[in-house]
């Protein structure tokens, strides 16, 4: 699975970066480090023209992918290689003079993660549903990483109220915080129709990417106010067909309703109180956003949403092995 990792608006190679061009490929380095690509003879006149673009950073990465068609299905993973050993940097010069309200960022995010989402390859757990090949397990198991979610809610949100906000957004935050409060009750009994009890709950252990979406949730809401604010209309959004679908799978794997009904009800809660709105008026309540914020909490996002993803095939994988401990309760003896 290859998702898209490098999400500056125009890639910038850092000042001090070296190319050397050889016969198989190029040597990049930057101070004291470095590496080598090798390059199909057929790429190398698209990847030397790629690397003295990103040496300008006067092209968006969308604009590199349309000058390059050649190797733009290795354009992003490229991308994120020179990321990943410090080799790029966001071009100022080439950003918006000026910042944005907080009404106009939250338009400009909408924009964004639509563009984003089409980059994402297509969820594993829908495509299971839609083709019909979807185990009970694997419901059960979506239903069980629901439950933390759910669960931990309220403690994630709970460190945004010790910044310092405007009395408006206070008040915001503190009745969105108890408006999630005993939501996990619900997805405690849809558990519970299936034969998984509460002393089993207490002690289950979430998979890797549900914990890592929920730390990153947490730190965000004590440390990062902004990316924090921008990253609920991630955990908030009601996709109506999704649930329509899961219900579908839940009759065709003949799991009662009273599995199914509990998690429906919360994702209709959650429409009902128009939760998917809340990053639209937490954000209405911020006059000036920069441009070095705007690329903060849209890297943010994007690093969020691939978790997301990586969550799902988790769910997927594990909860489709037979072998594997349902649920995964580990009791350290």
């Amino acid at each position: 699975m290859s998702l898209t990792k490098v999400l500056c608006q125009r890639p910038l190679f850092k000042d001090g970066v070296i190319l050397k061009f050889k016969d198989a490929g190029v040597e990049i380095r930057h101070r004291n480090q470095g590496c080598f690509i090798n390059v199909p003879l057929e790429d190398q006149q698209e990847v030397g023209q790629l690397l003295r673009m990103l040496q300008s950073g006067s092209m968006s990465s969308e604009q590199l992918a349309q000058a390059f068609p050649g190797i733009r299905d290795q354009l992003s993973e490229l991308l994120a290689e020179f990321a990943r050993r410090g080799l790029l940097t966001e071009n100022q010069k080439e950003m918006p003079s000026s910042g944005v309200t907080g009404r106009q960022f939250y338009r400009e995010l909408g924009r964004f993660l639509a563009r984003f989402k089409k980059r994402l390859p297509p969820s594993p757990f829908w495509q299971k549903m839609a083709d019909g090949t979807i185990s009970r397990n694997q419901l059960i198991g979506y239903a069980l990483e629901s439950y933390h979610v759910t669960h931990l809610c309220p403690r994630l949100l709970a460190p945004s109220l010790a910044n310092y906000e405007s009395l408006t957004t206070q008040k915001l935050l503190q009745e969105f915080l108890v408006s999630e409060l005993h939501h996990d009750r619900l997805i405690e009994n849809s558990l519970n129709s299936v034969g998984i009890e509460k002393e089993q709950l207490q002690q289950m252990q979430p998979l890797p990417m549900t914990f890592a979406v929920c730390s990153t949730l947490g730190v965000l809401a004590l440390q990062h106010p902004l990316n924090f604010k921008a990253a609920l209309m991630l955990f908030e959004e009601d996709d109506k067909k999704f649930h329509e679908l899961f219900k579908q799978r839940c009759q065709a794997e003949k799991l009662p309703s009273e599995f199914y009904q509990p998690i429906l009800l919360h994702a209709h809660i959650n429409d009902e109180g128009a939760h998917e709105q809340i990053t639209e008026v937490l954000l209405a309540e911020i006059p000036y956003v920069s441009p070095e914020e705007q690329v903060a909490v849209k890297k943010s996002l994007g690093i969020l949403m691939e978790s997301m993803v990586l969550r799902t095939h988790e769910i997927i994988d594990y909860y489709g092995n037979p072998n594997n401990i349902i649920p995964r309760c580990f009791t350290g003896s």
